[in-house]
């Protein structure tokens, strides 16, 4: 399957860039040499793949990470020159243009013939590599048919000992599937080999968060912000002291990032949490606001009713 992390060291900065290049452009030859470090080496590694899928936008997220790490690496700031450039929904994908049966599928696509694209989709997998494999991969993914998506990760996987990422997007697969038993140890696997990433450790946290395993989601969750602080972290981090009890704790993490955004989500868990400590106010003020930022979410009028209902007789009661 995969060789041990050594081999890794071999896939390098320089290497990946390249293949970046031609994912964007076509190129194949000349790419100039890069000092790598193994955090930067993981975030280029998946911003080649979501570029050689048409996911510009992610790809231009993973190389701000490494501006930030390094803000004058020019070889980096040109390829989020060249990113931008392809940022409109109208441009295909490089790999698309390059292959002719995701041409023909792209453009079955923009005239609604989706049975033909997928055939052509399947087809370019079945006669490519690692990249037409990815493709088809998030292809099938985002159409949440993930038996095909896992069977062309998988074939991405065994294409290449040089990336482990189809291992991660099998882990979102098995997750998205609610597969959690199977999704715990492929995200570990990934982990493995990419101990710098913050997105895995989150995604294996929500994964054992569902599992009833929370002393490892909040290491996990922990472990992501300490790589990168996000707010997505942070309400995570706050959802899973909720869930294992600790109240109090999630309150404090949960009003720092509503004083940032203001999401239902956010607010529910909030007001739940103060509700669970017998805050009744505060309980009452943060379900209202979920009520109004979510679409007619039944179950929360129905919880913010029973609150109101405890401060109501708490009120006639003199308390």
């Amino acid at each position: 399957m995969l060789q041990n992390k050594t081999s890794y060291s071999c896939y390098n900065l320089n290497m990946k860039k390249i293949l970046l290049y031609c994912s964007i452009l076509a190129l194949t030859m000349f790419c100039p040499a890069v000092n790598a470090n193994e955090m930067t080496d993981d975030y280029l590694d998946i911003a080649t793949s979501y570029a050689v899928s048409g996911n510009y936008a992610s790809s231009m997220d993973y190389l701000d990470k490494i501006l930030s790490l390094e803000p004058d690496n020019k070889e980096v700031a040109e390829l989020k020159t060249l990113l931008r450039q392809l940022q409109s929904g109208n441009t295909p994908s490089p790999i698309a243009t390059s292959d002719t049966k995701l041409f023909q599928a792209q453009s079955a696509l923009k005239t609604g013939n989706k049975t033909s694209a997928m055939q052509l989709i399947s087809q370019s997998a079945a006669g490519g590599g690692y990249w037409q494999n990815m493709f088809a991969g998030h292809f099938f993914r985002k159409e949440k048919q993930y038996q095909r998506a896992l069977q062309y990760y998988q074939a991405a996987l065994n294409a290449t000992t040089q990336s482990s990422a189809p291992l991660l997007y099998i882990g979102i697969c098995y997750f998205e599937m609610k597969n959690y038993n199977e999704a715990y140890p492929i995200l570990t696997q990934f982990i493995a080999y990419n101990q710098q990433e913050s997105y895995a450790y989150a995604m294996r946290a929500r994964v054992a968060t569902e599992l009833g395993r929370y002393n490892d989601a909040e290491t996990d969750v922990v472990t992501a912000i300490a790589l990168e602080d996000t707010i997505e972290y942070r309400y995570l981090e706050g959802l899973i002291l909720f869930k294992r009890g600790n109240y109090k704790k999630a309150q404090t993490s949960l009003e720092k990032i509503a004083s940032q955004i203001q999401t239902s989500d956010v607010y529910k868990f909030l007001g739940l949490s103060y509700y669970a400590t017998g805050d009744l106010n505060n309980a009452l003020i943060n379900l209202d606001k979920a009520i109004i930022l979510s679409d007619d979410d039944v179950e929360l009028k129905t919880k913010y009713n029973e609150v109101k209902a405890k401060l109501t007789t708490k009120t006639q009661n003199g308390g």
